[in-house]
Parts: structure tokens; C-alpha cells; sequence
């Protein structure tokens, strides 16, 4: 899924004052469009990697994606080692993000981010709405924790009330730095699967993903520059499938993993590293090399919201030749494409979903694609079909009215889409609970 990332400005200098005051006022000069002043604030390595002209770039391409800030937040201080850091809650117009900017132990700034804003502790909470399908005394939930060694990440388990050894299936999320319910702006897909699932017998673990629940970690600029999908995405699911074969109420032997985006294109690699899932479940799932789904993307995006698509350009200016180099294979690894390095997408590459359900000829596999999906495409689904050719344990099944995120439409989708709400449609959960067989099959 095309999100926006996080982005990395790296300084070496920074006015005299308080961190507060200090990040502020560069937010300030920036929301003005006064660049000029605000880039006379950097030092020499900074002035060299980030002429006035990019800065302008940077931000105003942001604002063509989100729209301006329309309101900051208060400035909130915490330490990471030496380090003193300042985030900010800067409201776009569509969408709020996190500015966060790190001051080293001189006062001089070290690093610069825009990333998903965490939830406003001051902000009432506004519980989402279930949606039709789905009865909440069917089900209970309750608080766990997973996450690889040394990566706590807190959970909910949903339980089928009335069931007392309940299928589960594992929830592995998209690209981005996802909560538990894979918030897109006013849609929890991951919420609606789990309760949907749940009251149809089917137990579901969804959890935080690692780089939403250790943001912190990930503004060193070492992490963020070597992480890749195995750390980022396998090993959590790994360890959460490990954990959950232990859980009262659980079968262990009818653990399923069902992945979303990247999620689903990791599912194969997941089920071959785990050696005992009942099976997976991959929900517009890529198969094509990453450079050629971004192209595909970007075109798309330009078609049908071309100040959307001129933003992202901006922000990433070297885009369009970028992407050429990693499909020739020329392109190094800590080259960038839309905030990533290219060693990123390497490993996503390496993911193979195809050739590796190939090589699971036993493992049950289904396969659900929407049909107005513009970041995954049949062109895909062909593609993991063709794997799966003449498997009795395989199912294929396309949604022509469906978008990426499983929701009900008409035509091809549109990014504009994830600012309106919806649910998961309710044949994906009636599909998947019939697959893994706490439903009748019609």
C-alpha cells in the first residue's frame, strides 16, 4: 500500500534557545513558507544535502497531499539517551502528522520527522462504529501482548463466545506504520475483520505494528535505514503464532495467518518459516516486482488526482529515476524511493509470493482481490493464480466492487477514497469464515 512515509531531515546546527522554542519556531517559518529563514538555521552538512528550494519542495508537496496546517499542538519534550526530542501534533487539513525534531546534547538539531500522528491523549475518545454484520455478544476481547524478542507489541484477542477450542487467525498488516485496527483516516479494516470474524466462530489476534509502537526507536536513523520486511513484518507474526499455540481456548493446530497488502505477500514466507500454520490467507496480495507497482501507482494517482501525485513527486523529486534504476538492478541500496531505502524494497522483492506457494503444495491457501483495487491489480492475481493452478486446497476469489481495503464502490479506486468511511464488506467475512470452516459451505 503507497503511504506516506516518514521523512529524515539531518542537521548539524540550531538557533540558541530551548528545544521547544526551537522546534516550533522552524515549524513556524516552514508553515509560513518563510524557507529562506528557515534554512539559515542549518549547518553545512545540512545546507549541502537541503538547499531552500528542496525544503520548499519537501514541505509544500505535503501540503498538496494533506493541505496546509491548519492548527500545532503543544510542544511535548522527552529524552532518548543524549538526545532531547520535541513532538509536535501539526493538523493538516485531511490528516494529522507528528513533527518530531531531535536536538544532540549541543542544542543543535540532529534530526527532523513527519510521521502518523499518535492519538491526541486530550482529544474524547470517539469509538468507531461496528459495522451491520457484526453482534457484539458474540464475542469478547481481551488485552494480550506479542512481538518478537525485545518488541512488546500490545494486542487484542477477540474471542467467539460459546466456542471452547476456536480457530485463530493472526492479522498481519499493511505497509506503513500501522496501529492494531490498520486505521486508514476513518476506516479500522482490522477492526471490522475481527469482530465480523468473531461472531462467526473464528477467534482473531490483531496487534500494533512494530513500527507504530516503537516510533521512538525508529527515528534513529541506523534502524530506520536497515529495517527490512523480515524484522518489520515476519518475525512479529512468527512470534505471535508461537505464543498463541499456548493460549487456553485456542486449537493450536488450526492457526491461520491472514495478511493484508504486504502482510498478505509475507504470508507465504511466514507459513514457510512457521512450519505449522492450517493455512493463509492473502488479501490483496502484490506480486510484481515493487518498482513496477510504485510506477503503477504514481500513474494512476495522476490520472485521477494529479495535485496528489505532484506532491509526492516533490517530496521525492529523483522518483522517476529511482524506480528505473531498481528495475534495471542498478540502483544502490541506500538510495531513496519515497522515503525508503532501496535496500527496503530489495527485501520486499525478495518476498516471492508466487514462487513460494509453488513450493508449499500442501499448505491451504486462499486468495481474496478486490477488482477496483489500483495499488494491487489483477495483473497479481494472475500472477499467484498461476502458482496455484490445480490445487484442490486453493481458492481464488475476486470482488469486481471492491477497493484495496476490501470496501464497496463504483470504478476505479482513488486515494480520496481512504477519507471516506466504510466497512470491510461482509462477503470477506463470510469468505474466509467458510474457509476456515465455522460456517456451512453454500
Amino acid at each position: 500500500m503507497l503511504r506516506l512515509l516518514p521523512i529524515l531531515l539531518i542537521s548539524t546546527t540550531a538557533w540558541a534557545g530551548e528545544p521547544k522554542d526551537d522546534a516550533r519556531r522552524f515549524l513556524d517559518l516552514c508553515k509560513a513558507l518563510k524557507f529562506e529563514e528557515a534554512h539559515a538555521a542549518f549547518g553545512p552538512k545540512m545546507a549541502a544535502a537541503l538547499s531552500t528550494e528542496k525544503l520548499k519542495a519537501v514541505w509544500t508537496g505535503i501540503e498538496k497531499q494533506l493541505g496546509p496546517v491548519t492548527a500545532m499542538g503543544e510542544p511535548r519534550e522527552d529524552r532518548v539517551g543524549a538526545s532531547r526530542r520535541v513532538r509536535i501534533r501539526c493538523e493538516f487539513k485531511t490528516t494529522p502528522l507528528d513533527a518530531l525534531v531531535s536536538f544532540d546534547p549541543e542544542g543543535k538539531i540532529e534530526g527532523f520527522f513527519l510521521t502518523p500522528a499518535a492519538a491526541d491523549p486530550k482529544a474524547p475518545a470517539v469509538k468507531k462504529p461496528d459495522p451491520p454484520y457484526v453482534d457484539p455478544a458474540k464475542y469478547t476481547e481481551e488485552d494480550v501482548v506479542v512481538g518478537a524478542e525485545g518488541w512488546p507489541l500490545a494486542a487484542t484477542l477477540t474471542r467467539p463466545k460459546g466456542v471452547d477450542k476456536a480457530p485463530l487467525v493472526i492479522l498481519v498488516h499493511g505497509s506503513g506504520p500501522h496501529d492494531r485496527d490498520e486505521t486508514i483516516g476513518p476506516n479500522a479494516p482490522f477492526r471490522d475483520l475481527a469482530h465480523g470474524l468473531a461472531g462467526r466462530g473464528v477467534a482473531v489476534l490483531r496487534y500494533e505494528k512494530r513500527t507504530h509502537a516503537h516510533k521512538a526507536r525508529y527515528a534513529d536513523p541506523k534502524i530506520l535505514g536497515s529495517v527490512g520486511v523480515q524484522d518489520e513484518v515476519v518475525d512479529d507474526a512468527l512470534a505471535a503464532a508461537a505464543k498463541a499455540r499456548g493460549w487456553k481456548g485456542i486449537d493450536p493446530a488450526r492457526i491461520f495467518v491472514m495478511g493484508h497488502s504486504l502482510g498478505g505477500t509475507s504470508a507465504p514466507l511466514i507459513a514457510r518459516q512457521d512450519g505449522k500454520l492450517a493455512g493463509i490467507v492473502l488479501l490483496a496480495a502484490s506480486a510484481r516486482p515493487s518498482a513496477d507497482l510504485v510506477r503503477e501507482q504514481i500513474e494512476h494517482i495522476r490520472k485521477v488526482d494529479p495535485e496528489r501525485a505532484k506532491g509526492l513527486v516533490e517530496i521525492d523529486t529523483k522518483l522517476d529515476e529511482v524506480l528505473a534504476r531498481m528495475k534495471a538492478g542498478t540502483a544502490k541500496d541506500d538510495e531513496k524511493a519515497l522515503g525508503a531505502p532501496v535496500r527496503y524494497w530489495k527485501s520486499m522483492d525478495a518476498l516471492q509470493p508466487a514462487k513460494l506457494l509453488a513450493e508449499l503444495p500442501n499448505l491451504p491457501v486462499l486468495v481474496l482481490q478486490g477488482g477496483r483495487d489500483y495499488q494491487v491489480t489483477e495483473a497479481d492475481l494472475d500472477l499467484l493464480r498461476k502458482a496455484l493452478n490445480g490445487r484442490s486446497n486453493a481458492t481464488v476469489r475476486l470482488y469486481p466492487d471492491l477497493n484495496h481495503g476490501f470496501l464497496k464502490g463504483e470504478g476505479k479506486a482513488t486515494p480520496a477514497e481512504y477519507e471516506k468511511p466504510g466497512f470491510v464488506d461482509v462477503r470477506v467475512i463470510d469468505d474466509v469464515a467458510r474457509w476456515v470452516g465455522t460456517l456451512p459451505v453454500l
